[in-house]
């Protein structure tokens, strides 16, 4: 089940109402909703604002819902903590802090503050926005290499031909995505040789797109 479902289904059990009745208010089917939230099939944005506009809930999806204390790998004086914070406060609502961490979001390595215009960062919605490291140097080919920042728009959807942040049966990994059909997904990497696995749609969740990425010289 992937988190998103996992909030609908939850959602509409609280309300106390059938996905029949939940799907009709939307515009869709009852298996739609049902293999939504068994993770069968994937829902797109569109259908993720209609749905919180629609019954006054929240499904964004909160990278660190699920840590209790997430490391912070920062070497700070006291001094350079207050100063942030008097910044943060004052900037709060034209600045944003976002962490940059490791792929699975357990630790976080430095910060980045980023404005806030429209409530946009970079033309995308600042509340889906954060960085990862990345682990190793398997996207070369694509000019991404161990340690390099990237930009990672949170959102579910399938979007050919992009760079994506990917979990399989647990596992996490950056890749580049291909269509192949309705069924069917291309994952492609590329060290020193190109290399490319065939997986269902329905084994591949999407935990965000690479939008930018920022390296060292």
């Amino acid at each position: 089940m992937s988190r998103v479902g996992q909030k609908i289904k939850e959602a509409r059990t609280k309300m106390g109402i059938s996905a029949k009745e939940f799907a009709k208010k939307i515009g869709t089917s009852e298996s739609f909703i049902l293999d939504v939230e068994s993770g069968r099939k994937i829902i797109n944005e569109d259908m993720i604002k209609k749905i919180e506009k629609t019954y006054g809930i929240s499904l964004s999806d909160n990278i660190f819902e699920e840590i209790d204390k997430p490391v912070e790998n920062l070497k700070e004086t006291a001094t350079r903590k207050m100063v942030n914070k008097q910044w943060e406060d004052a900037f709060s609502n034209i600045i944003k802090k976002i962490p940059v961490t490791d792929i699975n979001f357990k630790e976080i390595f430095e910060y980045k503050y980023y404005p806030v215009i429209d409530k946009k960062i970079e033309g995308f919605n600042a509340d889906k926005i954060t960085y990862i490291n990345a682990p190793d140097d398997s996207m070369r080919g694509f000019r991404i290499q161990k340690n390099d920042n990237i930009m990672l728009y949170q959102n579910s959807e399938i979007i050919n031909n992009s760079i994506s942040l990917i979990e399989i049966n647990g596992e996490r990994f950056i890749r580049q995505i291909k269509r192949l059909d309705s069924n069917k997904v291309l994952l492609i990497s590329n060290s020193n040789d190109i290399k490319t696995e065939t997986y269902d749609v329905k084994s591949v969740n999407v935990i965000g797109r690479c939008v930018k990425l920022e390296i060292e010289l």
